[in-house]
């Protein structure tokens, strides 16, 4: 009877450390996705990406309205939330360094027929739209550039966030 129990505990204890290295490795290795446009996006459980780029996002939009989804590291220096607006909308938070975001070509290679810049507490965010397609608001607070991205957002849905996203989204480097 003795040699069961001895058997048992090492079963538990092969078991547990099992777990513990499965929890280890993906944990320290995030999974790899590579998109259509060649993105390298690796998938976090939370915005700190000091390991990997130096950086965090340290706060951001999180209510019953704007709720995070998924959060990624683009190309090993952009970070990007993914946000479910409710009640039928989705967006992108984008944070890097100044002078270092990647911007989706999407969004690049279209021509705004609406673009316009206004202040946010002392600071200057820039608003680009068309009616039915992409939009985006880009600015800059305390050395790094943030960005939303929309894809065919409803009607006034990048002005009616944009003050949540400018005061509560901030991002320091370690």
């Amino acid at each position: 009877m003795p040699e069961f129990v001895w058997f048992y505990l090492f079963l538990l204890a092969s078991a547990l450390f099992v777990a513990t290295a499965a929890a280890l490795f993906v944990t320290l290795h995030p999974a790899t996705d590579t998109a259509d446009t060649g993105n390298v996006q690796q998938e976090y459980t939370a915005p700190n990406y000091a390991r990997t780029a130096g950086f965090a996002i340290t706060s951001h939009p999180d209510s019953e309205i704007l709720v995070p989804h998924r959060m990624w590291l683009i190309n090993h220096g952009t970070a990007e939330i993914e946000y479910v607006i409710t009640p039928d909308n989705f967006a992108r938070l984008r944070a890097a360094p100044t002078g270092t975001m990647d911007i989706p070509d999407e969004f690049t290679d279209q021509e705004y027929e609406s673009v316009q810049s206004y202040l946010i507490d002392d600071i200057t965010v820039i608003q680009s739209q068309s009616p039915g397609r992409n939009g985006m608001l880009q600015w800059t607070r305390d050395g790094f550039d943030f960005a939303l991205f929309a894809e065919t957002p409803e009607m006034n849905l990048l002005g009616g966030v944009a003050t949540d996203f400018v005061r509560q989204s901030s991002a320091a480097s370690f």
